[in-house]
């Protein structure tokens, strides 16, 4: 009987944490379970005493339960289980490494890339019946003027695969490569090493870079991209918070359902804010789950926590990210402050802490540069114009880019530095438009 109720608390958890999928776990992914000194498995023989028996004592008062891993015919059970990554993904990428050895980990910052990568590297040491110690697992970080050094330890570690290749770590984990200078001169040499004696190698990099290095690296690692619009992303906070609502009501011994409305909240706040992101700018500039992680599992405490990191954190990322955007890829869609939708939804319906909703900054269209003037009417807003005076293709913000672009480079001397000619344009406006002659030249050619 407790055999049963072990492996059906079990799949009730999941089932909570998971209500997609499960975590693709069952009651299967059960290895055994800890009962005071007694290790019952599934075949196990009936134990002399009952359960109740083996519970004598304050420190008797839990049971274990062990799930299926790396000693376990190579199972991912406890790696999907521990990761919150559903089982069939993370055995995608168990096998690509088995197959291949090299993966990079790709996508924006906050998507719990370095995480995942320390996950693999210790699944892959206890597979081969190894600790998962420094000498081990070995990680580089890399920083803006590491390249050089990362060259020569990997090239010391491909003259070691052709000799003493016994004393290399199983795992290498290269973490931040897109701050290496160049990939293709920090890898020369060493992806002609031998596959088997080679250990394996997981790199992390942000997205942005990951065009730009794909062919110098696809003949020899395989990517794995990490983005905050499909899985194991995607659902993860989701997972992530129930599993602490999870943890919260053991430990409380009741349901809370405030709490759950605010975990259930969170989410979709962080879904629209980066639809927001993707709408006015890039994937690439999209907000990770790991912002959001720290949430307190009491209402008070999360209301003063969201208010404080809205003020502080979003709302500053937020202006900062749509003012690049605009630049980047001028005005896409009409206007609207995600503020409203936190409002519309806000979850704390009690007394309100800290000012409640009242207390959240809006975002104005002025703040990230529409012109107020034009921003009323639906698909009427336009990009604030950086000079005085307009001229008649104002309306088309990208007609509007190319005459500031060619503005600005017949503005700059040819005996500027590099580190002038670096500089933003928006962070010299009225200099762009000084020049009246260059511009009536560049209007006149257009």
């Amino acid at each position: 009987m407790l055999d049963c109720l072990i492996r059906r608390v079990f799949k009730e958890y999941v089932l909570r944490v998971d209500p997609v999928s499960n975590l693709g776990l069952s009651a299967e992914s059960v290895c055994s379970y800890h009962i005071g000194e007694v290790v019952q498995h599934k075949d196990s023989q009936v134990p002399d005493l009952l359960p109740y028996g083996y519970l004598v004592g304050d420190s008797q008062n839990s049971i274990y339960v062990c799930l299926k891993g790396a000693l376990h015919n190579c199972s991912v059970d406890a790696l999907a289980f521990e990761t919150l990554i559903p089982k069939s993904i993370v055995q995608r990428y168990v096998s690509l490494l088995s197959e291949h050895r090299r993966i990079i980990l790709c996508g924006p910052s906050g998507t719990g890339k370095s995480y995942l990568a320390n996950k693999l590297a210790e699944f892959l040491v206890l597979r081969d019946g190894k600790e998962s110690t420094a000498e081990s697992i070995a990680t580089f970080n890399v920083d803006h003027k590491s390249s050089k050094e990362l060259r020569q330890y990997l090239a010391n570690v491909a003259e070691q695969c052709e000799n003493n290749a016994s004393d290399l770590p199983s795992v290498i984990i290269l973490d931040n490569l897109h701050h290496a200078a160049s990939l293709g001169e920090v890898f020369n040499g060493f992806l002609n090493a031998k596959y088997s004696k080679c250990p394996y190698i997981i790199g992390t990099m942000n997205q942005a870079t990951c065009s730009t290095t794909n062919l110098q690296l696809h003949h020899n690692f395989r990517w794995v991209l990490c983005a905050n619009h499909m899985e194991p992303v995607k659902g993860f906070l989701g997972r992530f918070l129930r599993r602490r609502l999870l943890e919260a009501e053991v430990q409380e011994g009741v349901r809370n359902n405030d709490l759950n409305r605010i975990f259930d909240w969170i989410p979709k706040v962080w879904q629209h804010l980066n639809k927001f992101l993707e709408t006015h700018s890039s994937s690439d500039v999209t907000i990770g789950p790991r912002l959001f992680l720290s949430c307190p599992c009491d209402p008070d405490g999360s209301q003063v926590w969201f208010t404080d990191l809205w003020n502080y954190s979003v709302v500053p990322y937020l202006l900062e990210a749509v003012r690049e955007g605009l630049q980047l890829y001028g005005r896409r869609a009409p206007w609207e402050d995600p503020t409203h939708f936190i409002c519309q939804t806000y979850p704390w319906t009690g007394s309100t802490v800290q000012g409640g909703q009242e207390a959240l900054l809006r975002l104005r269209p002025e703040d990230v540069g529409y012109d107020v003037q034009q921003s009323g009417g639906v698909g009427g807003s336009s990009i604030k114009s950086m000079s005085s005076t307009q001229s008649d293709t104002d309306g088309d913000p990208l007609l509007n880019m190319l005459m500031r672009l060619q503005e600005a480079a017949n503005y700059s001397s040819p005996h500027s530095s590099n580190d002038s000619d670096a500089v933003s344009i928006d962070s010299h406006p009225s200099s762009i438009h000084s020049d009246d002659k260059a511009s009536s030249r560049v209007e006149s050619a257009l």
